[in-house]
């Protein structure tokens, strides 16, 4: 009993399994019927009458002929036979052909994409064949009225195209047969034919119209722009020759005759329809007239700056010249007395030899006025350059004089002070003498003596034929230097020999019970009194003394500066 169960229940669930394929194989067989049944219908209501209605012929026929064979081809043949696949599909599903069944349904799935992307082929190419036609027929409507348009053009503007005339006359008829041509192909249906026509016929009637367009501004150029222009600057040309003008190169005539020959090669161009060329012409004709007015308004421009310059630089060249003659009489006089070590002499010599230069140039530029052949451009420029140079030189002759002028007031003053350094080393000589000292040391004489001889030097060239301040001023600030470190050396040689004196004289009072006070005693007193070493001296009693009386020499010192800032205080 349970084994029956048990088959039964296998029975049962296989007999489900099939009828659940089945089921699933049905229905995706019925999805792609409803797929086959659409593409029917599309290929029943693909309108070929209406684009057979358009009269097509040549390529255009050929075009729609090959779209009605593959359109015939999918509605006899494609379609059916996809219709005969699902049928017998159908059956393999019923007779449990699974495996069958399923191939077939990918096969036609396969078929019906492709019908399906074969019949958007045809329905483009059937909407290709509709639009050109309609943009053909546009495009002769456009095109006549377009010819019209030009033809008028040239009817009513016929003197604005001057010598162009003909030739763009011949260019608009040969453009009007070549429109027929294509109206005609249009027409008859042979679209592909006609675009090809129609694709140069724009592009050459688009050539023509820009043509048109700039032909007129170039011929009225050459026909009354520039001719008027050129007559312009040839009556202006004589009235400036009249008024004594010149210029630097004498082109100016030559050059009017030359532009009037490019105005006629230019023209010739535009005859011959070689309209960039012309325009190209008359950029560079344009340059060149545009040149001719610069040179002459230079001249005109360069007058009214000579006029107003003219006097300014004659008082300006007159006063450097003045000036220079004032400053080498100052410097020849000044030489007699002092050395002048910055070639004042020389850079004035050189300036007088610029002055003389920018006269002369000037000179001749009068006697250009003068005689009425000047070229006002270049005496402009020349008057702008001896401009810069006159106060160049005015800066020049300012420093040369600053560096001179005070040289009285420095000799003035470095008498003044080798006076004072006079006064002051006999002083400290007077000073170290009137301290009665056995002696002095041999380091401080030798640097006394270099400081005497250095202030005798500078006595001696101070009071020379011919002075040389720079190197009268070196010499005192090096007696400056070395004069104070003189009075240095000779505070600290007095300071030194007197306060030996009084701790040699306090150490009396310990030389008895003290013998090394009575040995320090006598050996800073050999060095007082032979060896002149005031400092050594001080330092060996003192050194004794603090050892027998601490702080001794510490109250001596106190006492003895104290004393001495009192002296000078009362001073």
């Amino acid at each position: 009993m349970q084994v029956a169960i048990g088959i039964v229940v296998v029975a049962i669930v296989i007999y489900v399994a099939v009828k659940g394929f089945q089921v699933y194989l049905n229905k995706q067989a019925q999805q792609l019927i409803v797929r086959q049944q659409a593409l029917v219908k599309q290929s029943q209501t693909t309108d070929f009458e209406k684009i057979e209605q358009l009269g097509l012929t040549g390529g255009s026929l050929a075009k729609l002929e090959a779209l009605q064979t593959d359109g015939q081809q999918v509605a006899d043949e494609q379609l059916p036979a996809v219709n005969k696949q699902l049928t017998a599909i159908t059956t393999q599903v019923r007779s449990v052909k699974f495996l069958e069944a399923r191939q077939g349904l990918k096969q036609v799935q396969t078929d019906l994409d492709t019908i399906e992307k074969r019949q958007a082929v045809i329905q483009e190419g059937l909407q290709a064949l509709d639009d050109a036609d309609a943009a053909h027929r546009e495009a002769v409507a456009s095109l006549e009225k377009k010819y019209q348009g030009l033809r008028k053009t040239l009817l009513s503007q016929n003197f604005s195209f001057g010598p162009s005339i003909d030739k763009l006359e011949d260019r608009l008829s040969n453009l009007e047969s070549d429109f027929d041509q294509f109206s005609k192909l249009a027409k008859s249906g042979d679209h592909d034919a006609a675009e090809h026509v129609l694709d140069q016929l724009q592009h050459d009637t688009s050539s023509l119209e820009m043509d048109l367009d700039r032909i007129p501004p170039i011929y009225k150029d050459l026909v009354s722009g520039f001719p008027d222009q050129l007559s312009e600057l040839a009556s202006g040309y004589q009235q400036l020759v009249a008024q004594h003008f010149h210029f630097e190169v004498a082109t100016i005539e030559p050059e009017i005759s030359a532009l009037k020959q490019a105005i006629a090669d230019n023209t010739a161009l535009l005859g011959d329809l070689k309209v960039t060329e012309a325009e190209n012409g008359n950029h560079a004709i344009e340059k060149r007239i545009d040149h001719l007015y610069d040179v002459m308004q230079t001249e005109i421009d360069a007058k009214a700056q000579v006029d107003a310059k003219q006097g300014e630089i004659s008082k300006f060249l007159t006063h450097a010249m003045n000036q220079n003659h004032r400053l080498q009489v100052e410097l020849d006089r000044l030489a007699q007395s002092y050395t002048l070590n910055n070639h004042e002499v020389e850079r004035t010599r050189e300036l007088n030899e610029q002055l003389k230069n920018i006269e002369s140039v000037y000179q001749a530029d009068m006697t250009a006025l003068t005689s009425k052949q000047a070229v006002y451009s270049q005496i402009a420029a020349h008057y702008q350059d001896q401009d810069k140079q006159l106060k160049g030189i005015e800066e020049e002759q300012v420093t040369i004089n600053d560096g001179v002028a005070n040289l009285m007031a420095e000799e003035s003053k470095a008498h003044d002070t080798l006076q004072r350094f006079d006064f002051e080393i006999h002083s400290i000589k007077r000073k170290v003498e009137n301290l009665n000292l056995p002696g002095l040391p041999g380091d401080y004489l030798d640097y006394f003596k270099v400081v005497s001889k250095e202030i005798e030097k500078l006595d001696h060239d101070i009071n020379k034929l011919v002075i040389n301040m720079d190197d009268i001023t070196k010499q005192l600030i090096v007696i400056q230097s070395d004069m104070a470190t003189l009075k240095e050396k000779t505070d600290d040689l007095i300071d030194a020999a007197m306060m030996a004196e009084q701790l040699l004289q306090y150490a009396n009072r310990y030389k008895t019970n003290n013998d090394e006070v009575q040995q320090a005693s006598a050996e800073a007193q050999q060095l007082f009194n032979e060896a002149h070493d005031y400092a050594r001296s001080l330092e060996v009693i003192a050194t004794a003394i603090d050892k027998v009386d601490t702080g001794a020499y510490k109250r001596i010192e106190d006492s003895y500066y104290a004393q001495k800032q009192a002296e000078r205080e009362s001073d």
